[in-house]
């Protein structure tokens, strides 16, 4: 989950303010310290700091600033505190190797018990690993594919790691395991990146290389190697580049006071383009979906998504999905050539979706892929990778990539419906015309409701605890919701099924802990809008106050039960999951606003969870 860039430069003129911004780049991997390394007459210059790249003034590294070799980390924390000394990069006891890494070193505390030699300065796993490296270069001569290839054997885990040598200034090599790592590939520069993304600092296009899993580089006097480790041999691998424009990755606030709230209001854009994406595709991943024994996966918003779209496939599509969290998916599923996977992630790079796709892959499964960047790990395993093409979010809070998302299940839903007899023909015209009024609806709360969800969050940011609950496809709306409002606020919220709330958890309602329920429409679902008004009841008996969020309600139930209530356009009951969640995202940011929160960067958060 943090963010790596290395840089050899042929070129006479310094790369390190290009290596900086590089790294800035990818601050939303990690924000908590970062660091560059450089090689300086035969010694390995260090310079680490605590805090985020974009707060730090450039000239605190005017040592390396001239140096043609560097690599850089940017850091959030998996082993050891927020200090200096367990910021990257690391270097070896002897000194003679540098280290950044991504990911974790499981058998880490072993080998620091099995080496007491070492001279450690950090708590991480990562001093561990340039540990074993040096050692192997000892033991091997200076051998440095042999060093690499021991080194691979030794270290268990996943990582991406990519180094550098104080004797060989020309010289940087990387290893790989289940973390991403790319090369880049310019005239006189070759580049290392957890990200292509981040090579736009250099050039806007360019060659690019996605490294595979048990890989060895080593790049010398501008000649790179590639080998792939298999038991005790090296066999060395045909180096394919791709050209890449990184033109969509330049972004800017446009204006806007923060990313979030303009990448909400790209939310309209976002709806527009998956449908335009998933237009030639929609009938053959039905078909399969159709045909193999499906099952739906994601970690944190992202299976909130699939639980939203089990519904749709359900009410909809007429087909039972069942779902489950990557983390707990392979505890609960044993995979097969029978089954088909759809996963879904915003960044590609999920750490425990991609050990599900992994297992899939293994196991001769399918897969459907779901993710807003179109060259990452997750569509390069999917049979059937689905781009959504929503613009880069900056905002560590994925917000109209969710919505993104949401929509792609809509519409595979309504595709399966039509398919399976679910839908008859009129029917499945007015689903598909309704969705095509989304985009001016979802920007019409923006311009129009902003004001209302703005003044329900000011004038309730002081409330430390609340509920989110919701019926039907609404519950896993309140789950979202409450996970989007505690991320960003720093308050205390839980979501869950309205019915559910009753069963133990309303013991704690009382006038300070408030509840946020999504509720369906009265007209278009009359009998989920009546159980979920019976709940808000119940909470209202214990002297709860409830803030609602749905459609048009009959005036005299908005006065006597609702503390406050947001009325939204009313699509359709399946649309209206995009409205509430687009408003759940809007109530997040003023709160957080309202409480002067770090809005794009929410503390001990990360972009894309790229650790077990």
């Amino acid at each position: 989950m943090c963010g790596i860039i290395g840089v050899i430069s042929n070129k006479k003129e310094s790369i390190f303010e290009k290596g900086f911004k590089a790294l800035g780049s990818l601050e939303y991997r990690g924000y908590d310290s970062f660091g560059f390394a450089g090689i300086d007459n035969g010694n390995i210059n260090v310079i680490r700091t605590t805090g985020a790249i974009s707060e730090t003034n450039i000239e605190k590294f005017a040592n390396l600033s001239n140096l043609k070799t560097i690599i850089g980390h940017t850091r959030w924390a998996t082993h050891g505190g927020v200090v200096e000394e367990n910021s990257h990069p690391h270097l070896s006891s002897n000194k003679k190797v540098g280290i950044v890494h991504n990911g974790v070193i499981s058998n880490f505390a072993k080998l620091a018990k099995e080496n007491p030699q070492w001279v450690l300065n950090s708590q991480t796993d990562s001093e561990i690993a340039a540990n074993i490296i040096a050692d192997e270069l000892e033991r091997n001569n200076g051998n440095l594919s042999e060093a690499l290839k021991k080194s691979l054997k030794i270290l268990e885990g996943e990582f991406a790691i990519c180094g550098i040598l104080a004797d060989k200034k020309d010289t940087m090599f990387a290893i790989k395991r289940k973390s991403p790592l790319v090369v880049g590939k310019l005239d006189d520069i070759f580049l290392l990146s957890s990200d292509h993304t981040a090579f736009s600092a250099f050039s806007l296009n360019i060659d690019i290389l996605h490294l595979e899993d048990e890989t060895i580089l080593i790049h010398t006097n501008n000649n790179t190697k590639l080998w792939m480790s298999d038991k005790d041999n090296l066999i060395e691998i045909e180096q394919k580049y791709t050209k890449e424009s990184l033109l969509n990755n330049q972004v800017d606030l446009d204006g806007y006071p923060h990313f979030m709230l303009k990448e909400i209001n790209e939310a309209s854009n976002a709806v527009d383009k998956i449908n335009y994406n998933l237009e030639k595709s929609k009938k053959d991943i039905v078909h399969e979906m159709l045909y193999s024994d499906i099952s739906m996966t994601g970690s944190g918003s992202a299976y909130y998504v699939t639980m939203i779209g089990q519904y749709f496939f359900n009410t909809i599509g007429g087909k039972y999905i069942p779902t489950h969290p990557s983390d707990e998916y392979l505890n609960l599923k044993k995979l097969s050539r029978r089954d088909l996977v759809l996963a879904v992630s915003q960044s590609g790079e999920t750490y425990d979706t991609l050990e599900v796709l992994r297992n899939a892959k293994k196991n001769n499964a399918a897969i459907i892929s779901i993710n807003n960047n179109q060259n990452s790990s997750m569509q390069r395993l999917a049979d059937f990778p689905i781009y959504q093409e929503s613009g880069k979010e900056v905002c560590v809070l994925s917000t109209k990539s969710i919505i993104s998302q949401v929509s792609a299940l809509y519409l595979l839903s309504v595709e399966m419906g039509f398919r399976t007899g679910e839908l008859k023909t009129q029917e499945y015209n007015s689903l598909l015309e309704d969705y095509r009024k989304v985009p001016n609806i979802l920007s019409s709360i923006v311009s129009e409701y902003s004001s209302e969800i703005q003044k329900v969050a000011y004038q309730n940011c002081n409330i430390e605890h609340w509920f989110f609950i919701g019926r039907g496809a609404h519950y896993p709306v309140a789950l979202e919701s409450a996970l989007k409002f505690k991320e960003v606020s720093y308050l205390h919220a839980e979501g869950m099924p309205a019915g559910f709330f009753k069963h133990g958890t309303i013991s704690l309602i009382d006038e300070n802990f408030y509840t946020v329920v999504f509720l369906p429409s009265s007209i278009n679902d009359h009998d989920l809008y009546q159980a979920t008004i019976d709940n808000v009841y119940e909470i209202k008996a214990r002297g709860g106050n409830v803030i609602g969020i749905g459609h048009q309600i009959p005036q005299n139930i908005k006065d006597s039960l609702f503390f406050g209530y947001i009325t939204l356009p009313d699509i359709n009951k399946h649309l209206n999951i995009l409205s509430q969640l687009l408003a759940g995202q809007l109530l997040a940011y003023y709160a957080a606003v309202s409480l002067n929160r770090n809005i794009d960067k929410p503390r001990a958060l990360a972009k894309s969870v790229t650790v077990r």
